[in-house]
């Protein structure tokens, strides 16, 4: 009878434990619910993406879009910003990143796929169905459409295009 209480209390313990590593690796990032909505680190709603590559303010007015080609597009330039390949991954197309930097698409885990800068943080959270556009809406609605300030301001153009 001591051994089973004895038992319980062991495993009480550790399942304590172990959810609190998990609440404690529970960061804050960008994220991208089952039905495309994009909330920022706070819990904001601040736009949305569509399967097929369409991104939008939070106001629904269309910023980007994904061409047939997997080109990042501004919707008032017309510019290409960027290339979403079909793994997920974001490549930057300006000047002041044109050294292949982006961000990089996880494979799906619990329906959700981790975006990771070159450095390896976790820039944003986003749904599997969403995996292929996830990480340029996140880049897109993140930075504020603002051009050239988006990896660690390496630029100064003060264009307002995605990038």
């Amino acid at each position: 009878m001591k051994t089973q209480s004895i038992i319980k209390h062991i495993l009480f313990t550790f399942t304590l434990f172990v959810s609190t590593l998990a609440v404690a690796q529970n960061y804050k990032a960008p994220k991208i619910d089952a039905s495309g909505k994009v909330y920022d680190k706070n819990g904001k709603h601040i736009g949305s993406v569509s399967t097929t590559g369409e991104i939008s303010d939070a106001a629904g007015n269309k910023i980007a879009h994904v061409d047939s080609d997997g080109e990042l597009v501004d919707a008032k330039t017309g510019k290409k910003l960027g290339k979403a390949e079909k793994n997920g991954n974001f490549v930057y197309h300006t000047s002041a990143t044109s050294d292949g930097k982006g961000l990089k698409t996880n494979a799906p885990m619990n329906g959700t796929c981790l975006v990771e800068d070159t450095d390896g943080h976790v820039v944003a959270e986003v749904h599997e169905n969403y995996k292929q556009f996830g990480a340029c809406a996140i880049h897109c609605l993140t930075t504020g459409m603002k051009h050239g300030e988006v990896t660690k301001k390496k630029s100064k153009s003060k264009d307002k295009s995605c990038h």
